[in-house]
C-alpha cells in the first residue's frame, strides 16, 4: 500500500478538492438527512453500522450513519453526560446542519473508498484505546495552561517561531541582493604576471587525457543536464572561461582590447601544441564555464537558531582563550581591545535604499585590518611566534583543542581570526590576501617579533601562501621564519577546488557536511563567489634545497623559496583535491623531502593515509605530529 501511493493520507490529499466540494454541500438537506435517522442505539461506541448504500435506502443508510457517527463522537467528547443521539435529544439548531452536512459528506467519502463499517477506519481503534489517558493527562494539561513560568516558556517558543519565520524571509531577500557582481575582485594586471601564471598552471597539467580531464572540471557547473565533454567545448567556451580565469572579467569586457584578444588566442594555440589537444572551433550554448565572481551565490537557508548557537560556541571559546592566557584586539590601527570603540566611523548614508555590498565595502570599510587574539609565555624558550589561522567552518572553536594544546609549547602565539568564513552571515569588509599580510606585518611590528612561524588550515594555507609571495624566506627581509600547512589547498588551486567546494552535489557524508557546515552557507558562500581571488593565493613554490637552482621561465613572486622549516600535511582522501596529485608535484617539482623522523628536512612532506579533509584535527597520532611541528619550526 505504501508503495503504490495508497495510504489514507495520500488518498485524502488526492481527494481534497471533492471533499471540498462535498462540504460545500446544501446544509437544508443535509439537516433533512439528518433528522431522518430513526433510534440510533449508542450504547456501544463502535457501532456497525454499514455503509453499503445497496442494503439500506440511500437517505435511511447515509442518515444513519451520520447519526452513528455522530453518536460516536458525543460519547468520546462527553461520555460523561451521555451516550446516544437520537431524534429526542437533538443537537441545537445553529450548529446541527453544519455538522451534519460535514458528516454526510465524510460518509460518502468513505464508502466511495471502501470503508463500510466505522470500525474500518484507520486508527479507530487507537483513538478508542488512548480515551482512558485523558483523565490523566487533564492534571498536566490544566497545570501547564496556569504554571506562570511554563506559559512564559510557551510564549517564547511562540516568538522563537515568530522569529525564525521573519528570518526565513530576510535570508532569501539578502541572498536575492547579494547576487549583484561588483567586481571587487581583480584579475592579474600586468602581462608578465599573466604569463607567469598561465605557465605555471600549465605545467602541472598532465597531455592528452590529463589536460581533458582538467578542462572538464571547469565546465560542470550543475546547472546543465551534464557535465560538458571535452568534445563538446569549443574553442570560444574556453577563451570565455580564460577571460575570467585571468582577467576575473567576462569575454566581452575583455574583448575591447585587441592586445587582449590576441593573448589569449595565444594562450589557447599553447594549450593545443603543448599538451596536443585540439578544440572544437565555435561556440557552444549549451556549455557552461565556472566563473566564480561572475556566477549567482549558491546558498540555502540555516535557522536563526544556528547561527545562535555558533555564536553562544565562539563566546563560550573567547571565555576559555581569556582563561589560559590570551588577549583579544579588535584591530592593530588603534589597538583598541574588543570591549573598546574603534576610531573608525562608517559613513553616513542618506538614501533610505537598501545599499548593495559593493557600495557598503566601498563606502563604509575602514582601512585593511583584522581582529587577533595573542599569549605569550613569561619566559619562552622560543621566542619566535607561531602564528595561526584557521580555515573554513564555524570558527575558533572547531579548533578549541588545537590551541589550548598549542599552550603547552613554549613560545608566543598569534591566532588571526577570519570572520568572513565562520559561519557570521555576511561580512562586507573582508580584505584581500595581500591586505592580510600588511596586517600581519603590522601585527608582529606591534608586538616587535622579526619573524614568525606560520601554521595554517584548509584557507588558512592561501593566507600563508600569500605572506610567503610577498615575503620569500629566500629574502633578508622575510618575516617568514617557519612554515607548517595542514590540509592545504593553496598548491594546485587550478586543478578542481572551485568545483569540488562550490558547485559539486555532496555524495559522501563528508561532502555533505562540508556542504552544511561551509559550502553552502550564505556568508562563506558570499565570499567564495564574490571575494575569493584564486591567482592571490596560489603557490608554485621551491624548496629551500633547491633556492640556488636555475630560475624557471617566467619566474615571480608566483614561486617563492619556502622556509627551511617547512611541513606540509596531506590528506590523502581529500574530497576537495587530489592530494596524490598534489604529493607527487610537491615531490618533483617542489623539492619537498617525505618521509623519516630525523633531522630538519627529512620530514617536509607528510601523506596522512585514510583521511579526509579536516579529519586530522580528530586523529591523536596525527594531531600530536603537528604539535611536534610547531614545536620545531
Amino acid at each position: 500500500m505504501l508503495a503504490y501511493n495508497e495510504t489514507p493520507v495520500d488518498t485524502l490529499m488526492n481527494q481534497l478538492p471533492f471533499m471540498l466540494q462535498l462540504l460545500q454541500a446544501n446544509n437544508a438537506s443535509s439537516f433533512a438527512f439528518a433528522q431522518s435517522n430513526n433510534n440510533i442505539s449508542g450504547d456501544s461506541l463502535l457501532p456497525s453500522i454499514p455503509f453499503d448504500s445497496a442494503a439500506v435506502p440511500a437517505t435511511t443508510a447515509i442518515s444513519s450513519v451520520a447519526a452513528s457517527v455522530a453518536s460516536a463522537v458525543g460519547a468520546i467528547a462527553a461520555p460523561a453526560t451521555t451516550s446516544t443521539i437520537t431524534t429526542e435529544q437533538p443537537i441545537s439548531g445553529s450548529t446541527l446542519p453544519v455538522l451534519s452536512s460535514s458528516i454526510v459528506a465524510l460518509v460518502q467519502f468513505l464508502d466511495t473508498h471502501g470503508y463500510k463499517d466505522i470500525r474500518q477506519l484507520p486508527g479507530y481503534q487507537y483513538w478508542i484505546a488512548l480515551q482512558p489517558l485523558k483523565e490523566q493527562l487533564s492534571p498536566v494539561l490544566n497545570f501547564i495552561s496556569s504554571h506562570q513560568t511554563l506559559a512564559w516558556i510557551l510564549t517564547g517558543l511562540h516568538l522563537w517561531m515568530a522569529a525564525e519565520l521573519v528570518f526565513y524571509f530576510m535570508f532569501w531577500k539578502k541572498l536575492a541582493r547579494l547576487q549583484e557582481v561588483d567586481r571587487v575582485v581583480k584579475g592579474v594586471g600586468a602581462k608578465a604576471k599573466r604569463r607567469e601564471l598561465f605557465e605555471r598552471c600549465l605545467e602541472t597539467v598532465d597531455e592528452g587525457e590529463g589536460v581533458k580531464r582538467w578542462i572538464e572540471v571547469w565546465f560542470d557547473t550543475g546547472r546543465t543536464k551534464q557535465p560538458a565533454k571535452f568534445e563538446d567545448i569549443g574553442r570560444a567556451n574556453m577563451v570565455s572561461w580564460m577571460a575570467w580565469a585571468f582577467w576575473a572579467a567576462p569575454l566581452e569586457e575583455v574583448a575591447q582590447s585587441p592586445a587582449a584578444i590576441i593573448e589569449l588566442n595565444e594562450m589557447i594555440d599553447t594549450i593545443e601544441e603543448v599538451k596536443k589537444v585540439k578544440f572544437t572551433e565555435g561556440y557552444n550554448p549549451n556549455v557552461e564555464c565556472i566563473r566564480l565572481s561572475l556566477d549567482p551565490v549558491i546558498a540555502s537557508h540555516r535557522p536563526l537558531i544556528y547561527y545562535t548557537l555558533i555564536w553562544l560556541a565562539n563566546a563560550f571559546t573567547r571565555v576559555v582563550f581569556f582563561m589560559v592566557g590570551f588577549t583579544r584586539y579588535s584591530g592593530t590601527l588603534d589597538q583598541t581591545h574588543a570591549f573598546e570603540q574603534p576610531k573608525f566611523k562608517p559613513k553616513h548614508r542618506k538614501s533610505s535604499s537598501f545599499p548593495s555590498p559593493g557600495a557598503i565595502a566601498a563606502e563604509n570599510r575602514p582601512p585593511g585590518d583584522l581582529a587577533y587574539w595573542y599569549r605569550t609565555p613569561a619566559k619562552p624558550q622560543n621566542p619566535i611566534p607561531l602564528v595561526f589561522i584557521h580555515g573554513i567552518g564555524v570558527g575558533l572553536v572547531q579548533y578549541i583543542h588545537l590551541v589550548v594544546a598549542l599552550t603547552f609549547v613554549s613560545r608566543p602565539l598569534i591566532m588571526v581570526e577570519v570572520p568572513e568564513v565562520s559561519n557570521q552571515l555576511v561580512q562586507v569588509d573582508c580584505m584581500t590576501p595581500d591586505e592580510t599580510y600588511f596586517v600581519i606585518e603590522r601585527i608582529l611590528r606591534i608586538h616587535k617579533h622579526p619573524k614568525a612561524t606560520f601554521l595554517g588550515h584548509s584557507l588558512g594555507t592561501m593566507l600563508c601562501a600569500a605572506v610567503c609571495r610577498a615575503s620569500p624566506a629566500s629574502s633578508p627581509k622575510s618575516i617568514v621564519h617557519g612554515l607548517i600547512l595542514t590540509d592545504p589547498i593553496c598548491f594546485l588551486t587550478h586543478h578542481s577546488i572551485a568545483h569540488n567546494f562550490a558547485y559539486r552535489t555532496p555524495s559522501t557524508a563528508s561532502q555533505l557536511v562540508m556542504d552544511l557546515f561551509a559550502a553552502r552557507e550564505i556568508g562563506t558562500s558570499w565570499f567564495i563567489m564574490r571575494r575569493f581571488c584564486w591567482t592571490e593565493s596560489v603557490i608554485f613554490p621551491i624548496a629551500w634545497s633547491r633556492r640556488h637552482q636555475k630560475p624557471m621561465v617566467c619566474q615571480g613572486k608566483l614561486s617563492p623559496v619556502l622556509p627551511q622549516r617547512t611541513r606540509v600535511f596531506l590528506s590523502r582522501n581529500d574530497n576537495l583535491l587530489d592530494m596524490n596529485k598534489v604529493a607527487e608535484y610537491l615531490r618533483t617539482k617542489v623539492g619537498l623531502i617525505e618521509g623519516g623522523e630525523g633531522g630538519v628536512g627529512e620530514d617536509e612532506l607528510v601523506v596522512m593515509d585514510g583521511l579526509d579533509h579536516a579529519q586530522l584535527l580528530l586523529r591523536p597520532e596525527w594531531f600530536s605530529r603537528i604539535l611536534k611541528a610547531a614545536r620545531e619550526c
